[in-house]
């Protein structure tokens, strides 16, 4: 039976017994728990003036070694039977003398040797472990053990008394709760009888008894107005009955055709999610498109430009030169339809790894000199001290700098541009600031508004004079919310603008794990070797422009390299040649690159070989997760893959010479 369903009557007395009952508890909790640590803090310093006097008695047995009189000075602990053992050991740590209750040696006790002075419990035990010194000299260790029971017989007893005061109490409760209950139940029940009698005959005239001026005795003078006023409007509500019916009908009409109106509205936002899924779709894959014929343009001219350097033929260089400027700028556009198209579809990730922040400013704006100097800028860096490392997504890190950099740069003409970055605290958690500030044209009020929108700038005119499709600051804000940080934008015509971005230190992924990247040890002592004719390199790609300039870029310089087709073919010739390095496309027919690199890594002759993914599909979370060593997009920038190269050259070689032959 549920308590809401009980009598008023039963409802009091449960109350009164629940709150008697409520209070013994904690009364008789609160006083046995403070009885019995008191009392086991007694017990505590009992024993350890016990142990006191123990040692002191030993000390000339132990100074003089006199086994015997240390023994018969322990058996004088018989005659307290909560001892069950004592021990005294020596300043080696080795037991001198003994004592065990009923002389029964508790293997258990052997744990504890040599023992740790002080007080401590040991479940059912009470050990204490006192120094035995005399003159200032300590001659070892004496180590007492009782057990607790007399706090367990304290504990029982009190317990037992407690329980039947608890009992008595509250049966003398129950038995006052049921003489007093009826001061506040009879007059609610003659109350309840008069509201069946009005309610089954319809009598309005009929009053209820009023017993006391209590809140129960305005109850009941209420529900005689109630009853007065009742007859009144029985006529009134019959008319509202009707009024109401009308409006009623009126209603149903009126939310039937909002139901229409929201149908309409559910079916053109399915649609608009249809198109904006279909225009990401149609984005990515026409990045990926794109990518592959580009890659061969900016590889082509890179060694075209190298031959034409050979042959002293300087003059035709800048126009090769231009041909890679338009290449790469091409690539910069398809990389951020792409990066759009994936964060709008839900599948960017993050690869988190622990970079020290300071160099990585500092390699990004060696990098980014010439295009500080195209506008005749200068760039003013202030870095904190204790910048330290962050763990988050490097990569993406770099792109929001570069971004807003590049932005400073553009808009900015015989300007200074400033980098700041420290690292702040809020609450419990650190951030770092990046703070991006330029004396260019600066930003109207009306123009932020639209400042984080894709393919939108601040207005049309700035886009036909500046260039650039809108996306950069647009990436960047998306990239910082994915990282759990945020924008702000500060600006006023013509006095330049400052853009600052937040950032956790310790960026964290919420709904998945973050990836587990393997990682290269740094052979950072070494100096970088020259590479040995016999080094071999095995490429594997479905594109022959890409076959060729790995292999011309390669023998170059001085690997020897072989070249594979598709998935089958590399796995054969890696199987025979065992190469050093192996670079791996992942779109290819047959079987892909995943599976390739699967298949590698399950086999012991192959695991141990780097494998460098060279692909146009941005996903370097599943190649790490998958065993590869590292992940460059396409088109490759040489000097990258040379450096990444020569590092895994030198670890795996590192490698081989720690193997004893014939392993």
């Amino acid at each position: 039976m549920k308590l809401q369903n009980l009598s008023i009557k039963r409802k009091l007395m449960l109350i009164t017994m629940l709150t008697s009952t409520v209070a013994l508890v904690l009364f008789s909790a609160s006083f046995l728990f403070y009885d019995l640590i008191s009392f086991r803090h007694f017990l505590s310093e009992d024993l350890a003036t016990q142990a006191e006097i123990i040692g002191y008695n030993s000390a000339a047995a132990m100074a003089f070694k006199d086994e015997a009189a240390a023994s018969v000075t322990l058996s004088a602990l018989k005659a307290k039977e909560d001892i069950t053992a004592a021990v005294l050991f020596g300043p080696d740590g080795k037991p001198f003398a003994h004592y065990f209750r009923s002389n029964i040696e508790d293997p258990s006790l052997r744990a504890n040797y040599p023992p740790i002075e002080g007080i401590q419990y040991t479940g059912k035990y009470l050990e204490v472990a006192h120094a035995v010194s005399l003159n200032g000299e300590r001659l070892g260790t004496l180590f007492l053990q009782s057990d607790m029971s007399q706090w367990n017989s304290r504990a029982k007893r009190y317990s037992m008394f407690l329980l039947i005061f608890m009992v008595a109490s509250d049966l003398l409760a129950l038995l006052i709760a049921s003489k007093l209950q009826t001061l506040i139940s009879g007059p609610i029940l003659r109350l309840e009888d008069t509201m069946h009698m009005v309610s089954a005959q319809k009598n309005y005239e009929v009053r209820a008894l009023k017993f006391y001026d209590d809140e129960i005795g305005r109850l009941i003078d209420g529900f005689n107005i109630m009853l007065s006023e009742i007859q009144q409007g029985d006529s009134a509500l019959q008319a509202a009955n009707d009024a109401l019916k009308t409006q009623t009908l009126e209603l149903e009409g009126e939310i039937i055709q909002r139901k229409q109106a929201q149908d309409e509205l559910l079916a053109a936002k399915r649609t608009a999610e249809d198109a904006n899924r279909a225009k990401s779709s149609f984005l990515a894959n026409m990045s990926h498109e794109l990518r592959t014929p580009l890659n061969a343009i900016i590889g082509y001219s890179e060694m075209i430009e190298e031959e034409i350097q050979d042959t002293g033929k300087f003059q035709n260089v800048q126009d090769v030169k231009k041909i890679q400027t338009a290449g790469k700028h091409l690539l910069s556009l398809i990389n951020d339809v792409l990066d759009l198209s994936k964060i709008e579809a839900g599948k960017m990730g993050l690869h988190l790894e622990n970079f020290d922040v300071a160099q990585m400013i500092q390699e990004m704006v060696a990098t980014f000199q010439p295009t500080i100097g195209k506008n005749s800028n200068k760039l003013e860096l202030s870095l904190a001290e204790d910048l330290g490392l962050m763990r988050a997504d490097v990569t993406k890190v770099r792109q929001i700098l570069f971004n807003l950099l590049s932005n400073a740069c553009k808009f900015t003409n015989h300007g200074t541009i400033s980098l700041d970055v420290l690292r702040t605290t809020t609450g419990n958690r650190q951030w770092l600031r990046f703070r991006v500030s330029d004396t260019g044209i600066g930003i109207s009020p009306q123009q932020q508004k639209h400042l984080f929108k894709e393919f939108a700038q601040a207005d049309v005119s700035i886009s036909r004079k500046y260039g650039g499709t809108g996306l950069g600051l647009a990436i960047s804000h998306r990239f910082a919310v994915l990282m759990g940080g945020y924008f702000t934008a500060e600006s006023e015509p013509g006095k330049g603008s400052v853009f600052t971005v937040h950032l956790p230190t310790n960026v964290t992924l919420e709904s998945a794990e973050a990836a587990k990247s393997k990682e290269i040890n740094e052979v950072a002592a070494e100096q970088p070797h020259s590479v040995s004719q016999a080094d071999t390199i095995l490429v594997i790609d479905d594109d022959p422009a890409v076959r060729d300039l790995m292999l011309r870029y390669l023998v170059k310089s001085g690997f020897r390299v072989v070249v594979a087709s598709n998935g089958e073919e590399g796995l054969k010739l890696a199987k025979r040649i065992n190469p050093q390095i192996i670079t791996l496309d992942v779109l290819m027919p047959g079987i892909d690159g995943w599976e390739v690199l699967r298949r590698m890594k399950a086999d012991p002759d192959l695991a141990g070989i780097p494998v460098i993914m060279v692909t146009v599909v941005d996903n370097e979370i599943m190649g790490l997760n998958l065993g590869s060593s590292s992940y460059l997009m396409k088109p490759v920038d040489r000097a990258l893959l040379a450096e990444l190269i020569e590092k895994h050259r030198r670890v795996r070689s590192l490698i081989r010479e720690d193997v004893p032959a014939g392993v």
